[in-house]
């Protein structure tokens, strides 16, 4: 899994990453990226010992949006900013890391509010990787589109999230509005 992961993003200059669900990984902290996995682990009944490691192997494909020629944009829904899986402390650490997360140039982190007029209904977790490969969060299986027609489907679908979401002050505003109960 990790492998497939490391040549999507070595291969790829552009990537868009929606989520319905949970922050998306080039943004989780550790904490959340190994609170996640046992979760996981736990749900499928797996025996995974492997989890510190593919943590560490996450938290090492970061260097690639240290790259200014990669381009990042993340889209989630404001629902993520308070889904609370997860233990306090490591939920107040993953919001701030996103507020960090904005400041980067090459990144583009969008929230389509709770009350925003939709252009794009609510969809499965998603991402694009160039404008070749689609991966797809199921709840048994990831799957992966290489199709370009299904491919398309998947960039219109993005665009049509994006065009849903807030950016910058606004975007800033509702993480800032989520953490406030940690204080």
């Amino acid at each position: 899994m990790q492998d497939l992961g490391l040549k999507l993003y070595s291969d790829n200059l552009n990537y868009r990453f929606y989520s319905s669900n949970l922050i998306p990984w080039p943004l989780q902290v550790p904490a959340y990226m190994r609170a996640i996995m046992v979760r996981f682990n736990e749900f499928h009944q797996a025996s995974a010992n492997d989890i510190d490691e593919a943590v560490r192997a996450r938290v090492a494909r970061r260097r690639f949006l240290r790259d200014p020629a990669r381009n990042c944009a993340m889209i989630i829904e404001e629902s993520v900013l308070y889904n609370r899986p997860f233990d306090d402390d490591v939920m107040r650490e993953q919001l701030d890391c996103l507020l960090s997360g904005m400041r980067q140039p090459n990144l583009s982190l969008g929230v389509i509010p709770l009350a925003a007029r939709r252009k794009q209904k609510l969809t499965e977790t998603f991402h694009i990787y160039g404008d070749n490969t689609v991966s797809i969060e199921l709840t048994s299986a990831i799957i992966t589109i290489t199709q370009p027609r299904e491919v398309a489907l998947y960039v219109r679908c993005f665009n049509n999230l994006a065009s849903d979401a807030v950016y910058g002050e606004r975007a800033r505003a509702l993480i800032t509005t989520a953490i406030e109960p940690f204080e």
